[in-house]
């Protein structure tokens, strides 16, 4: 048995408990819901986008793109439906794409599908109550990674030229991350994993290096958006990613704000709490303090 089926696996049971969490929950009232945009004339699902909006509101709104986690092999668009939905409650228009997937697709496919997206929906800004100078990128876990290096690429056109990647046109104002997964050259089994998202074979030293790392681009980054870093005591998988990020951006001049969230209410928080469980009252004052963030000038 190859390591992608044993990783598989354990993405199958972590679909079978997403499905059992999300099939009681209800959504909120007065969202408009545009599923299904393809933002390539490919007929391929994992090329399609949601957008998400107030049925009433008045004048335009501030934008949030989110990519959705998953390990690089497992979700799609749908996995973050929620979270999107209690985005826009709080008065945002919310685009959700999906993206091929390991290890039909590495990490290079995956970035090449996410600025895809981005040049479609930066053709959809008008289309939508959308607010085109305040457009926010977010991303959790392995979606944190290709948010990460999207906003790189947006704010360097020598890593634009490096990774073959068209700029799609698209200032963020503001990038949240949260529980993010960034560097991706590790020592140990979560290098041994990251490596085979990228097309390496497996191995628990470092990596030959095809690609670069967080620190390395930012090494060429001019002007990289202000973040919001959230993670939880309970987050084993990228609490000390999350961290980590957090002083290499200080170290960089780059603007950021960590929220660490401790015990809520006497319940341990798990990995990307505030996304898989946004109707919660801890999921509610994360997306709160989310929204608090992006709106801020």
């Amino acid at each position: 048995m190859s390591f992608f089926n044993v990783f598989n696996l354990l993405w199958k049971m972590t679909e079978k408990g997403d499905k059992a969490r999300m099939s009681g929950l209800v959504h909120p009232e007065g969202i408009v819901r545009r599923p299904d945009i393809p933002y390539l004339d490919d007929g391929d699902r994992c090329h399609l986008l949601d957008v998400y909006y107030p049925e009433n509101n008045n004048g335009t709104l501030p934008v949030i793109i989110d990519i959705h986690g998953g390990g690089w092999m497992y979700g799609d668009k749908d996995l973050n439906r929620f979270y999107c939905e209690y985005l826009a409650e709080r008065g945002f228009v919310v685009f959700a794409m999906s993206y091929r997937l390991a290890p039909c697709a590495d990490v290079r496919a995956q970035l090449e599908d996410v600025n895809a997206s981005l040049i479609k929906i930066k053709e959809l800004l008008a289309e939508f109550p959308c607010d085109a100078d305040r457009v926010a990128l977010t991303g959790d876990s392995a979606g944190g990674q290709l948010a990460a290096y999207t906003a790189a690429f947006a704010s360097s056109e020598s890593l634009r030229r490096k990774f073959g990647t068209e700029y799609h046109g698209i200032k963020f104002s503001k990038l949240v991350l949260t529980s993010p997964v960034p560097f991706m050259n590790e020592n140990g089994l979560m290098g041994l994993y990251t490596r085979m998202m990228w097309g390496e074979k497996p191995s628990l030293g470092k990596s030959t290096a095809r690609y670069m790392g967080i620190d390395e681009m930012l090494d060429e980054v001019c002007d990289f958006p202000p973040t919001l870093l959230i993670t939880s005591t309970g987050d084993f998988v990228a609490r000390s990613q999350t961290h980590r990020l957090h002083g290499l951006f200080l170290k960089n001049g780059i603007e950021t704000r960590l929220l660490d969230y401790p015990k809520y209410e006497g319940k341990t928080l798990l990995h990307v709490f505030g996304v898989t469980e946004p109707y919660s009252p801890a999921g509610r004052d994360c997306l709160d303090r989310t929204a608090r963030f992006i709106l801020d000038k």
